[in-house]
Protein backbone atom coordinates (compact mmCIF):
# COMPACT_ATOMS: atom_id res chain seq x y z
CA UNK A 1 0.00 0.00 0.00
CA UNK A 2 1.34 3.52 -0.87
CA UNK A 3 2.51 5.54 2.08
CA UNK A 4 0.84 9.04 2.39
CA UNK A 5 3.37 11.35 4.17
CA UNK A 6 2.47 15.02 3.70
CA UNK A 7 5.35 17.33 2.71
CA UNK A 8 4.17 20.92 2.36
CA UNK A 9 5.74 24.13 0.99
CA UNK A 10 4.93 27.81 0.74
CA UNK A 11 2.17 28.75 -1.65
CA UNK A 12 0.32 31.94 -2.48
CA UNK A 13 -3.39 31.18 -2.44
CA UNK A 14 -5.21 34.30 -3.53
CA UNK A 15 -4.13 37.10 -5.79
CA UNK A 16 -3.63 40.41 -3.94
CA UNK A 17 -6.96 41.99 -2.98
CA UNK A 18 -8.06 45.31 -1.53
CA UNK A 19 -10.52 45.24 1.38
CA UNK A 20 -13.05 48.08 1.72
CA UNK A 21 -12.13 48.29 5.39
CA UNK A 22 -8.65 47.43 6.54
CA UNK A 23 -9.90 44.54 8.65
CA UNK A 24 -8.82 41.02 7.74
CA UNK A 25 -11.13 38.61 9.53
CA UNK A 26 -9.99 35.40 11.18
CA UNK A 27 -12.50 33.59 8.98
CA UNK A 28 -10.80 34.88 5.82
CA UNK A 29 -7.40 33.67 7.02
CA UNK A 30 -8.90 30.31 7.91
CA UNK A 31 -10.50 29.96 4.45
CA UNK A 32 -7.19 30.70 2.74
CA UNK A 33 -5.30 28.23 4.96
CA UNK A 34 -7.81 25.41 4.48
CA UNK A 35 -7.81 25.94 0.73
CA UNK A 36 -4.00 25.71 0.67
CA UNK A 37 -3.98 22.47 2.64
CA UNK A 38 -6.64 20.94 0.38
CA UNK A 39 -4.57 21.88 -2.68
CA UNK A 40 -1.44 20.33 -1.16
CA UNK A 41 -3.30 17.09 -0.40
CA UNK A 42 -4.65 16.86 -3.94
CA UNK A 43 -1.21 17.50 -5.46
CA UNK A 44 0.13 14.54 -3.51
CA UNK A 45 -2.65 12.22 -4.67
CA UNK A 46 -4.51 12.20 -1.37
CA UNK A 47 -8.17 11.73 -2.27
CA UNK A 48 -9.29 9.63 0.67
CA UNK A 49 -11.89 11.08 3.01
CA UNK A 50 -10.24 13.58 5.30
CA UNK A 51 -10.92 16.34 7.82
CA UNK A 52 -8.89 19.52 8.27
CA UNK A 53 -9.69 21.62 11.34
CA UNK A 54 -8.14 24.58 13.10
CA UNK A 55 -7.31 23.97 16.75
CA UNK A 56 -8.55 27.44 17.68
CA UNK A 57 -10.51 30.28 16.11
CA UNK A 58 -8.50 33.13 14.61
CA UNK A 59 -9.07 36.75 15.64
CA UNK A 60 -9.65 39.63 13.25
CA UNK A 61 -6.71 41.85 12.29
CA UNK A 62 -6.82 45.62 11.85
CA UNK A 63 -4.38 46.61 9.12
CA UNK A 64 -3.07 49.87 7.61
CA UNK A 65 -4.57 51.06 4.34
CA UNK A 66 -3.18 49.38 1.24
CA UNK A 67 -3.25 46.20 -0.74
CA UNK A 68 -3.36 43.11 1.44
CA UNK A 69 -1.78 39.82 0.37
CA UNK A 70 -1.76 36.59 2.38
CA UNK A 71 0.76 33.75 2.02
CA UNK A 72 0.33 30.47 3.84
CA UNK A 73 3.57 28.88 5.09
CA UNK A 74 3.45 25.19 5.94
CA UNK A 75 6.21 22.87 7.23
CA UNK A 76 8.71 21.69 4.65
CA UNK A 77 9.30 18.48 6.64
CA UNK A 78 7.22 15.30 6.44
CA UNK A 79 4.39 15.14 8.93
CA UNK A 80 1.99 12.49 10.16
CA UNK A 81 -1.76 12.72 9.76
CA UNK A 82 -2.03 11.82 13.44
CA UNK A 83 -0.27 14.96 14.69
CA UNK A 84 -1.15 18.64 14.63
CA UNK A 85 0.48 20.79 11.96
CA UNK A 86 1.85 24.30 12.56
CA UNK A 87 0.65 26.83 9.99
CA UNK A 88 1.82 30.41 9.52
CA UNK A 89 -0.19 33.08 7.71
CA UNK A 90 2.14 35.88 6.58
CA UNK A 91 0.26 39.13 6.00
CA UNK A 92 1.64 41.62 3.48
CA UNK A 93 0.49 45.23 3.12
CA UNK A 94 1.53 46.95 -0.11
CA UNK A 95 3.95 44.13 -0.80
CA UNK A 96 5.78 44.35 2.53
CA UNK A 97 5.55 41.80 5.38
CA UNK A 98 3.38 43.26 8.13
CA UNK A 99 2.51 40.46 10.53
CA UNK A 100 2.65 36.68 10.98
CA UNK A 101 -0.22 34.71 12.48
CA UNK A 102 0.72 31.23 13.67
CA UNK A 103 -1.83 28.53 14.50
CA UNK A 104 -2.23 24.74 14.54
CA UNK A 105 -4.42 22.54 12.37
CA UNK A 106 -5.46 18.90 12.67
CA UNK A 107 -5.33 16.80 9.49
CA UNK A 108 -7.11 13.45 9.72
CA UNK A 109 -7.23 11.01 6.81
CA UNK A 110 -9.52 7.97 6.81
CA UNK A 111 -9.20 4.67 4.98
CA UNK A 112 -10.95 1.30 4.77
CA UNK A 113 -8.70 -1.36 6.31
CA UNK A 114 -8.80 -4.86 7.77
CA UNK A 115 -10.00 -5.06 11.40
CA UNK A 116 -9.84 -8.09 13.70
CA UNK A 117 -13.36 -9.33 14.51
CA UNK A 118 -12.18 -10.96 17.74
CA UNK A 119 -8.97 -11.63 19.64
CA UNK A 120 -6.42 -13.36 17.41
CA UNK A 121 -4.03 -15.63 19.25
CA UNK A 122 -0.40 -16.41 18.53
CA UNK A 123 0.27 -19.31 16.12
CA UNK A 124 -3.43 -19.86 15.30
CA UNK A 125 -3.99 -19.69 11.50
CA UNK A 126 -6.42 -16.95 10.45
CA UNK A 127 -9.29 -17.09 7.96
CA UNK A 128 -11.42 -14.51 6.20
CA UNK A 129 -14.13 -14.74 8.88
CA UNK A 130 -11.64 -13.43 11.46
CA UNK A 131 -11.77 -9.96 9.88
CA UNK A 132 -14.01 -7.19 8.63
CA UNK A 133 -13.36 -4.06 6.61
CA UNK A 134 -13.89 -0.80 8.49
CA UNK A 135 -12.89 2.85 8.22
CA UNK A 136 -10.26 4.26 10.58
CA UNK A 137 -8.08 7.36 10.83
CA UNK A 138 -4.62 6.50 9.46
CA UNK A 139 -1.29 8.14 10.21
CA UNK A 140 0.19 8.05 6.70
CA UNK A 141 3.09 5.84 7.80
CA UNK A 142 1.52 2.50 8.74
CA UNK A 143 0.60 0.19 5.85
CA UNK A 144 -2.58 -1.47 7.03
CA UNK A 145 -3.90 -4.52 5.20
CA UNK A 146 -6.96 -3.93 3.01
CA UNK A 147 -7.50 -7.41 1.55
CA UNK A 148 -7.93 -10.45 3.86
CA UNK A 149 -6.35 -12.67 1.18
CA UNK A 150 -2.98 -11.20 2.13
CA UNK A 151 -3.03 -13.01 5.48
CA UNK A 152 -5.25 -16.08 5.01
CA UNK A 153 -3.35 -19.13 6.26
CA UNK A 154 -0.76 -17.08 8.13
CA UNK A 155 -0.48 -17.02 11.92
CA UNK A 156 -0.10 -14.04 14.27
CA UNK A 157 3.27 -13.82 15.99
CA UNK A 158 1.74 -11.46 18.56
CA UNK A 159 -1.61 -11.27 20.32
CA UNK A 160 -4.05 -9.08 18.35
CA UNK A 161 -7.02 -7.62 20.20
CA UNK A 162 -10.54 -7.50 18.76
CA UNK A 163 -11.18 -4.24 16.89
CA UNK A 164 -7.51 -3.65 16.05
CA UNK A 165 -6.42 -2.77 12.49
CA UNK A 166 -3.72 -5.15 11.28
CA UNK A 167 -0.51 -4.92 9.26
CA UNK A 168 1.38 -7.68 7.49
CA UNK A 169 4.12 -7.34 10.12
CA UNK A 170 1.77 -8.93 12.68
CA UNK A 171 1.82 -12.27 10.83
CA UNK A 172 4.18 -15.01 9.77
CA UNK A 173 4.09 -18.38 8.06
CA UNK A 174 2.88 -21.27 10.26
CA UNK A 175 5.34 -23.94 11.35
CA UNK A 176 5.56 -26.37 8.43
CA UNK A 177 8.16 -28.84 9.71
CA UNK A 178 8.56 -30.06 13.28
CA UNK A 179 11.78 -31.40 14.78
CA UNK A 180 12.03 -35.13 14.17
CA UNK A 181 9.82 -35.16 11.08
CA UNK A 182 10.87 -37.14 8.05
CA UNK A 183 11.53 -34.85 5.09
CA UNK A 184 12.67 -35.11 1.49
CA UNK A 185 15.99 -33.34 1.05
CA UNK A 186 16.46 -31.76 -2.38
CA UNK A 187 19.98 -31.12 -3.73
CA UNK A 188 20.37 -28.88 -6.80
CA UNK A 189 23.69 -28.41 -8.54
CA UNK A 190 24.76 -27.69 -12.12
CA UNK A 191 21.21 -28.07 -13.36
CA UNK A 192 20.78 -31.48 -11.71
CA UNK A 193 18.41 -32.33 -8.86
CA UNK A 194 18.86 -35.21 -6.42
CA UNK A 195 16.55 -36.20 -3.58
CA UNK A 196 17.34 -38.00 -0.33
CA UNK A 197 15.49 -38.94 2.81
CA UNK A 198 16.28 -37.00 5.96
CA UNK A 199 15.19 -35.98 9.44
CA UNK A 200 14.48 -32.39 10.55
CA UNK A 201 16.64 -31.51 13.53
CA UNK A 202 14.66 -28.39 14.38
CA UNK A 203 11.29 -26.92 13.46
CA UNK A 204 10.86 -24.40 10.68
CA UNK A 205 8.43 -22.26 8.74
CA UNK A 206 8.21 -22.05 4.96
CA UNK A 207 11.20 -20.04 3.76
CA UNK A 208 13.26 -20.57 6.90
CA UNK A 209 16.59 -22.42 6.92
CA UNK A 210 16.80 -25.34 9.36
CA UNK A 211 19.22 -28.17 10.12
CA UNK A 212 18.43 -31.60 8.68
CA UNK A 213 20.27 -34.94 8.81
CA UNK A 214 20.76 -36.97 5.68
CA UNK A 215 19.56 -40.45 6.69
CA UNK A 216 21.99 -42.23 4.36
CA UNK A 217 25.18 -40.26 5.05
CA UNK A 218 24.28 -39.04 8.55
CA UNK A 219 25.57 -35.60 7.53
CA UNK A 220 24.00 -32.47 9.03
CA UNK A 221 22.92 -30.00 6.37
CA UNK A 222 21.35 -26.57 6.21
CA UNK A 223 18.16 -26.57 4.15
CA UNK A 224 15.35 -24.17 3.38
CA UNK A 225 11.80 -25.32 4.13
CA UNK A 226 9.78 -25.60 0.91
CA UNK A 227 6.64 -27.18 2.37
CA UNK A 228 5.65 -29.57 5.17
CA UNK A 229 7.51 -32.48 3.54
CA UNK A 230 10.31 -30.91 1.51
CA UNK A 231 13.49 -28.97 2.19
CA UNK A 232 16.19 -27.75 -0.19
CA UNK A 233 19.88 -27.69 0.69
CA UNK A 234 21.42 -24.23 0.71
CA UNK A 235 25.11 -23.57 0.14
Amino acid sequence: MKKFILTLIFMVIFSPITFAKQVLSGGQIETIALSEIETALEERGEFRRHEVNLMRSLTNLTLPEGIIDVKILLPSTSISYSTTTPVKARIFVNGKPYRDVTFMVSIKVFDLVLIANHDLRIEVPVSESDFRIDEIAVDGRTEYIKDPKEVIGLVPHRFIRAGSPVTIDYFQQPVAVEAGHVVKIIFKQNGLQVAAKGIAINRGRIGQVIKVKNEASQKILSARVIDSQTVEVVS
